[in-house]
């Protein structure tokens, strides 16, 4: 029999150290390989087109929104805070928007509700143009073939564009709504700047949350992962400081109304368009990459890894301090009883590993 004692070392230390060096040398590895993909897949031409159709589609999604927020609130107070959600936008981009919505907040109320059923159904098809050609390139985006049926793609498409129409009710409501009731109802200073926080918390949480369900719908294969990942984070992120970064351009800096005239509107809405959709296809890469990475099999060799390493980090640390006592075993051999005095614990998993 072998009995192996040893006083503990700074082994966990350094492990978690090395764990931590591995860590953003895997992420930094991840990312440069999803940006190569990305341009592979050419990307920036995917985003182009969705940015296209998404275009044609953003007006019957705009209607079906107001028409449907519309049921809680008069034609006025959509048409004021609608506004407001479009002045996030840039100014040539936010005037044709609020041309768009004044013009339909103008219709009479009763005509609004004759129908109003049909009318947010064929919008909400009318919209599933350009959510169906942004899935599309998600799953380009994953490598995957598509092998869906039109049926199937339809019914996602019209789903994901309720559900973005869901969310853009949410955001009209917690960027403009909430301000307002906020200021109608006396509230101590503490607490509006908690509700305020949470707000915005809220916000950030739906862009996540409508990213989270694209990437785990969209491709053509089966995820386990949950809505909160890296590549969901990444493409959050890139969206929302592409999208503030090129309004404060465009509204500084930028000169499309004396290039293009009329259609500076036109142009600078494709522009925010292509970048936003281009920033979430890059997430979409990252996502791809990380799925490709983390599988059964890798999950499996790492923890192999970590125990090999594991193993020889104890041998370093704690070599020097190791007390073998050996036992004798009649049935043993003098050459047998030798070799063994001579052999780690250690040594075993250094040969398997070889």
């Amino acid at each position: 029999m072998l009995h192996v004692t040893s006083s503990a070392g700074p082994g966990e230390a350094m492990n978690r150290r090395d764990g931590y060096v591995r860590h953003m040398a895997s992420t930094r590895s991840n990312v440069l390989t999803a940006w190569k993909q990305a341009s592979a897949q050419q990307a920036p031409l995917l985003a182009a087109g969705v940015a296209f159709y998404a275009f044609l589609s953003l007006f019957p999604a705009l209607i079906a929104g107001v028409l449907a927020y519309g049921l809680v609130a008069s034609p006025e107070t959509v048409q004021r805070q609608s506004t407001q959600i479009a002045d996030a936008l840039p100014a040539d981009a936010a005037s044709l928007v609020t041309g768009q919505l004044d013009s339909l907040t103008s219709t009479p109320s009763d005509s609004l509700g004759i129908g109003l059923a049909i009318a947010i159904l064929l919008a909400i098809y009318s919209a599933s143009g350009g959510v169906g050609n942004l899935v599309t390139a998600v799953n380009s985006m994953f490598g995957l073939a598509e092998t869906r049926n039109f049926i199937k793609r339809k019914l996602l498409a019209l789903g994901l564009t309720a559900g973005a129409i869901i969310f853009l009710v949410v955001v009209i409501g917690l960027v403009a709504a909430a301000p307002a009731v906020f200021d109608a109802i006396d509230i101590v200073p503490g607490l509006r700047a908690g509700l305020e926080a949470a707000r915005w918390i809220l916000l950030i949480g739906s862009v996540i949350l409508a990213i989270g369900v694209l990437f785990r719908l969209a491709p053509n294969r089966t995820s386990t992962s949950g809505l909160m990942t890296k590549g969901v984070v990444v493409a959050s992120t890139l969206w929302v400081l592409v999208s503030v970064g090129f309004s404060l351009y465009v509204d500084n800096f930028g000169s499309y109304g004396k290039t293009y005239g009329a259609l500076a509107g036109v142009v600078v809405l494709l522009l925010w368009l292509w970048i936003g959709i281009y920033a979430i296809l890059l997430g979409a890469c990252i996502e791809a990459v990380r799925e490709k990475v983390v599988t059964p099999e890798t999950v499996d060799e790492d923890k192999e890894i970590a125990e090999w390493r594991t193993a020889e980090a104890d041998s370093e640390e704690e070599l020097v301090p190791v007390t073998v006592v050996d036992e004798p075993d009649p049935a043993e051999s003098n050459d047998e009883k030798s070799r063994r005095r001579l052999r780690l614990p250690f040594g075993r998993k250094r040969a398997a590993r070889r």
